[in-house]
């Protein structure tokens, strides 16, 4: 039979646990629900309504735990107590799908590519392309962090090399010209060519890859000279978000050319024109990466005052919202298209705009595994089938 002095320690324990467990049952119960993370720069679970439907398939129970998860008082602390108990102590190096790197380098591990939408988009690419032979037609896939800073990857980290699916790729073309930037940032992946702390490249990284990209775009990279300015240095992206680091802060760099031409930029979803391609209240924020473009739109044009006789159709992920600034001193206007977000068509596009250039400028990542791209180039094709 245990004393009565073995059981006071039990018995103290569980009441501290007890009363830990009820407070911070309080301080949830107390605290407000929240529509908007800004850490992670998403939209958070809401209280679900119980319906017989939901009851009956299980949903309900599902948004409950999605519910409870989103909602969870001291998220972010507790985000960031985990990271550092699963990294410092039982030495995880991927924690909720991200590389631990060395020097700071949180690297988003790839998505499995879904090869028929590859196949489906190549085809779809090559029937635009044929739709538009009279149009110069670019495509540049850029490889993620974890192909080109792969000496910064945890040991034994499991990775697909990006290469082989930008092979394919180049080799399915049949009209539009490939560059792959590949070889030139990996020469150069002693540089900040990618954010520690978030899945986009820099304005570096960009750069490098402009200076590839030009050529097939009939432009000189070496005609114009830019100013680069420090914006912040206290940027947290999304991956340090998602895993709950917060021991890296990134530097964010803008490049304005030397003789810089007015330009005014239009949004499709906003009523306003503005003057710049750099929208610096997002500094404030959590998502400092939108400064670039305000972040994804469906559509925005750009018009300058250059007189090129040329206009650039900018089919593109968010990779792109930082490369645009290094395309404005060589057209007249730009017209950047995210399909993930419109209903247009690439044949209305080019016509309507009279472009003489289309590039499609996506991360890897992105690339492999969306479909959208699909949808909107055969957007157009599939309409006349229905009409005839």
């Amino acid at each position: 039979m245990q004393s009565e002095k073995s059981k006071k320690p039990k018995l103290w324990l569980t009441s501290m646990f007890l009363c830990f467990a009820i407070c911070f049952d309080l301080i949830a119960l107390l605290t407000p629900d929240t529509d908007f993370s800004e850490t992670e720069n998403r939209m958070l679970a809401q209280a679900p309504k119980i319906t017989v439907n939901g009851l009956s398939d299980g949903s309900f129970g599902q948004d409950v735990e999605k519910y409870l998860s989103d909602q969870f008082a001291y998220r972010d602390v507790w985000s960031s107590m985990s990271f550092f108990t699963r990294n410092s102590i039982f030495r995880q190096s991927e924690i909720n799908g991200v590389y631990i790197g060395s020097d700071g380098y949180l690297m988003l591990a790839p998505s499995k590519p879904d090869e028929r939408a590859m196949n489906e988009k190549i085809s779809a690419i090559n029937a635009a392309a044929g739709r538009h032979s009279d149009v110069n037609q670019v495509i540049s896939v850029i490889p993620n962090a974890v192909t080109v800073m792969s000496g910064k990857l945890p040991l034994f980290a499991p990775i697909s090399p990006q290469s082989g699916q930008l092979d394919r790729l180049s080799h399915s073309l049949h009209i539009t010209k490939f560059c792959d930037v590949s070889d030139a940032l990996i020469c150069h992946n002693d540089e900040e060519l990618y954010y520690h702390t978030d899945h986009h490249w820099t304005s570096r990284g960009a750069y490098l890859a402009f200076t590839e990209i030009a050529p097939y775009l009939n432009i000189d990279p070496n005609k114009v000279n830019f100013k680069i300015y420090t914006v912040s240095e206290s940027f947290e992206g999304t991956l340090a978000s998602k895993s709950g680091s917060r021991h890296y802060k990134d530097r964010i760099e803008i490049y304005v050319p030397v003789s810089d031409t007015p330009i005014s930029v239009t949004c499709s979803d906003r009523d306003e024109t503005r003057g710049t391609l750099y929208e610096r209240e997002f500094l404030d924020t959590k998502d400092k990466y939108a400064l670039f473009l305000g972040g994804n739109h469906p559509v925005v044009t750009v018009r300058t005052t250059n007189d090129t006789q040329r206009s650039l159709l900018l089919i593109k992920d968010s990779y792109a919202n930082c490369f645009v600034q290094f395309l404005t001193p060589y057209f007249d206007q730009i017209i950047i298209v995210d399909p993930r977000y419109t209903y247009e068509s690439i044949d209305a596009m080019i016509t309507q705009n009279d472009i003489t250039d289309v590039l499609y400028l996506y991360n890897a990542d992105t690339f492999m595994t969306d479909t959208s791209l699909t949808d909107f180039l055969a957007l157009e094709s599939s309409d006349s089938e229905e009409e005839s």
